[in-house]
């Protein structure tokens, strides 16, 4: 397959790659339809965030179609359109029976592999998704690709900003930096009635 890899200070590469192939009973592989870049995918590229091995398949924000599925997997099929948060979560932990999940203790980042090990990411064509059936999220048929791909990253966390922030009804609020987490932050912050 064709992916976006990590090979240094501002060396990117799109090269061929091995397809992933499920390695656990709980996995599914996914067609990515669509991938976003993140803020943090900048900071790898700048060397800001160090320690990524030469060669790792760069991006968390991704959606797309499911074309395997391990045989413990129930809850998606083959053909399934769904969206993926920025980490993988097994929904059996404290944190993920909390709803935690991104802070599971079995969670991995997409796009993250250092020292041999870590998770390839969805800047591919396919991707790997350990513990789909906690992980994924379906994407409802009134749902475009490009809404699900904003849930998957930087709308929740401009949400759980505007959250975190106790925006109120006809509060008035500022956001500092108007990227897209501050936008999301905006539009979160608008859905729960600030002015």
């Amino acid at each position: 397959m064709r992916a976006l890899t990590f090979h240094g200070k501002q060396d990117l590469r799109y090269e061929s790659v091995p397809d992933p192939a499920l390695q656990a009973p709980t996995e599914v592989i996914l067609k990515v339809q669509l991938a976003g870049i993140c803020g943090s995918d900048l900071h790898v590229y700048h060397e800001r965030e160090k320690g990524l091995d030469p060669g790792t398949v760069m991006g968390h924000e991704f959606a797309g179609e499911i074309v395997a599925a391990g045989r413990e997997v129930k809850k998606f099929k083959r053909g399934d359109r769904v969206f993926a948060p920025f980490t993988t979560n097994c929904g059996e932990c404290f944190f993920c029976r909390i709803g935690l999940t991104a802070r599971c203790s079995h969670s991995r980042l997409f796009g993250w592999v250092q020292n041999g090990m870590g998770l390839q990411g969805g800047q591919a064509e396919f991707v790997r998704v350990p513990h789909a059936e906690a992980t994924l999220l379906a994407i409802p048929e009134n749902v475009l690709l490009e809404e699900a791909l904003l849930a998957g990253d930087v709308l929740a966390t401009g949400y759980f900003c505007a959250e975190r922030a106790e925006v109120k009804p006809g509060g008035g609020y500022a956001v500092i930096g108007c990227g897209p987490v501050g936008l999301m932050a905006i539009i979160a912050s608008r859905e729960l009635g600030a002015e």
